[in-house]
């Protein structure tokens, strides 16, 4: 008697091959860092992704370092050449470089971003935020109040309502007359005034048109100023003017010194002429607790209007970037491109205030408003700056 028994196979033990599972490692990598990006740049508005394919001629992208209203001090999208990987793959001027292949461009200066950007290979990972897009609320800010229904009297101004007396009116002379006069009382004659001391250099405040002496607390900290001036510059004159103030800074944190300020005199060192402009930015920034500035202030401020015309190829870029100034309104001019057709001409230079463009009028314009409009300028194109004079 044969007996029949049924073999069943033995159930497969489950495992990943090596390449199946380093695949999945690599996926949950991506994703946990994709998603610490997020959390790290929540605070920008539209922060997105921009996957770019750098080739032989690079990524075609202008950067500047500038600051924000709301978004803060960053790297900026100055420009973008025609037809480049960056603009086919939506990139925008005026858009903030928040990271380069997930490595971040928050607190990193320029020659840091230009570096790291130039050191990309292949597909390169852009995360960019809109600094300037509008959200729904703000839109709705934005909408025009309803205007006051005519006819409607102002608040306090009810008809027929009488008038005060004015202080300049003329005395009636026969009023007067009938008042009886009352004996004057000689007046001892007043002691002559006490000559005031000199205010103290470490609070004093500044005077407009007048040379004012002041100390400031440095403590051996960076200023944060941007100077102008120099034998070397369109700016010469015994003195060196303040283009902007960081914050930041010494100079930003005793609160005195403004934009448009001439310093004469640092530390019992004369600002002549005859400096170019290192040694003038060397005698001035230097390290050391405390700083005796002689400061001029004019009052009003003083410009010198220029307008140049520029030709550029087609595709091609003026060279000229711009910078939102720490304080005040408008943009300046930053650094001009070598061999562009702004720093050929030479009749531009860095710290000029960028006035109109082909007749619009930029004077109060922001950074990305700037931008725009110097790119979408023609081959040929009026730029009309003011720059700052030394007078006093």
């Amino acid at each position: 008697m044969t007996l029949m028994t049924e073999v069943r196979p033995r159930a497969e033990v489950a495992h990943y091959k090596p390449a199946t599972l380093f695949r999945s490692i690599w996926k949950r990598t991506l994703s946990l860092k994709k998603r610490k990006t997020e959390d790290r740049f929540a605070g920008y508005k539209g922060v997105r992704d921009i996957t770019v394919k750098k080739g032989p001629a690079g990524l075609g992208i202008m950067i500047i370092e500038g600051r924000h209203t709301e978004a803060g001090r960053g790297i900026f999208v100055s420009d973008l050449q025609e037809g480049s990987a960056a603009e086919q793959a939506g990139l925008q001027i005026g858009d903030m470089l928040l990271a380069v292949n997930r490595d971040s461009l928050l607190n990193c200066s320029y020659d840091a971003a230009a570096a790291k950007l130039k050191h990309t290979e292949g597909v390169v990972v852009l995360t960019v935020c809109s600094p300037n897009m509008k959200t729904d609320a703000e839109k709705a800010e934005e909408a025009p109040a309803g205007a006051t229904t005519p006819g409607t009297p102002a608040p306090g101004g009810a008809s027929g309502a009488s008038r005060p007396a004015s202080r300049n009116q003329t005395p009636d002379p026969g009023l007067a007359a009938n008042v009886p006069s009352r004996p004057h009382t000689p007046r001892p004659a007043p002691s002559p005034a006490k000559a005031e001391p000199p205010p103290d250099p470490a609070t004093a405040a500044i005077t407009p048109n007048q040379d004012t002496v002041i100390e400031v607390n440095a403590a051996n900290d960076v200023l944060g100023v941007v100077l102008l001036g120099g034998s070397d510059t369109l700016i010469n004159g015994p003195a060196a003017v303040i283009l902007d103030v960081y914050k930041g800074g010494a100079f930003g944190k005793d609160g005195r010194l403004k934009v448009g300020d001439l310093i004469v005199e640092c530390n019992g060192v004369p600002i002549t002429k005859e400096m170019a402009h290192e040694r003038l930015c060397l005698s001035i920034k230097q390290r050391a607790s405390k700083l005796k500035l002689t400061v001029f202030r004019p009052e009003p401020l003083k410009y010198d209007e220029v307008e140049v015309e520029l030709a550029r190829k087609s595709g091609r870029a003026l060279g000229i970037t711009c910078v939102q100034p720490v304080q005040g309104t408008g943009v300046y001019l930053g650094d001009l491109i070598a061999g562009s057709p702004a720093e050929m001409d030479g009749r531009l230079q860095k710290g000029d205030f960028l006035v109109a463009v082909d007749g619009k009028d930029l004077s109060s314009a922001d950074l990305l408003t700037a931008a725009t409009t110097l790119k979408l300028c023609g081959t040929k194109a009026t730029v009309k700056v003011k720059r700052f004079k030394i007078v006093r």
